[in-house]
């Protein structure tokens, strides 16, 4: 009778095998993926409470339109070649950014997609900043005194528009001359207060009782009527521009202002010419 022979097999290779064929295969389905509109309303819904309201705003309208894109570097970069509006596709990628970063967190990606995608190129333009003579047309064409009160306090502050709308009486330490406004990141900041022609408003009123599209919308009216280019942000420019043209430092205006990065400040001073600088540095005295 004969013996039967039994021949042992290392099979660690082949479960590793397969354990590789798996996570290939699963990381094949994942990339295959599309951007789903639940997707998008389940990473909103995990922002962390008190987040400022424009950010979500902002959030639906640089994501809803990717829904139906791949989740991958090639659909991502598809949808951001798609758009049209030049230095604003930054904004669209930082929030598909966050998106892809969550949903990495989160375990529902294998791998970050957004990694392999270079960030859109900006040109760096000159943007238009109010000057404190185009500020005195401006005021000329407004229609009341809350819109002569906004302008100014836009203007003479830096503050953004989301912050200046949600100004109450109280928040303002005339004595001090500053006023303490929600600014972005939902952080309480203190800004300068103004000049007068807001003092005056805000002592017969309590708020200015105008909503952020009111507000753009009366911008925009006197940008028509004026020819003078003054979106909200051109006035937090000018402030900008003018403190700097002032003689005060880059560090000190970032400050004042609130910008959490000096760059924008750089920016935004370019235009301060070599004739202005010269009249600045020969105030300075000479030992």
């Amino acid at each position: 009778m004969k013996k039967a022979h039994f021949q042992l097999y290392d099979t660690s290779g082949v479960k590793g095998l397969s354990t590789k064929l798996a996570i290939q295969n699963q990381n094949t389905i994942t990339s295959s993926q599309m951007f789903t509109k639940s997707m998008i309303d389940s990473f909103i819904d995990s922002r962390p409470s008190g987040i400022n309201s424009q950010t979500i705003v902002n959030y639906h309208y640089a994501l809803n339109k990717l829904v139906g894109h791949p989740i991958s570097p090639e659909g991502i970069n598809a949808y951001l070649n798609s758009l049209t509006c030049g230095n604003g596709k930054h904004n669209y990628y930082r929030c598909i950014k966050t998106l892809c970063r969550w949903l990495y967190r989160t375990d529902q990606l294998p791998n970050n997609p957004v990694d392999k995608v270079l960030p859109p190129r900006r040109q760096r333009k000159l943007l238009p900043a109010v000057s404190k003579d185009q500020l005195e047309v401006l005021m000329k064409h407004c229609r009341c005194e809350r819109d002569r009160a906004l302008i100014n306090l836009l203007w003479y502050s830096g503050m953004r528009i989301s912050e200046a709308i949600n100004i109450k009486a109280g928040d303002f330490n005339h004595t001090e001359g500053t006023v303490i406004v929600l600014g972005k990141g939902n952080k309480f900041r203190r800004c300068l207060s103004g000049n007068g022609a807001v003092k005056a408003w805000f002592t017969e009123h309590d708020i200015f009782g105008l909503c952020r599209r009111g507000a753009q919308s009366m911008l925009q009216r006197l940008e028509s009527e004026t020819g003078i280019k003054c979106n909200a942000h051109s006035y937090r420019r000018g402030f900008c521009v003018h403190q700097v043209k002032s003689g005060l430092s880059t560090r000190i205006v970032q400050s004042l202002g609130g910008w959490e990065d000096i760059t924008m400040v750089e920016r935004y001073s370019k235009s301060l010419t070599f004739d202005e600088a010269l009249r600045l540095y020969s105030n300075i005295p000479k030992v």
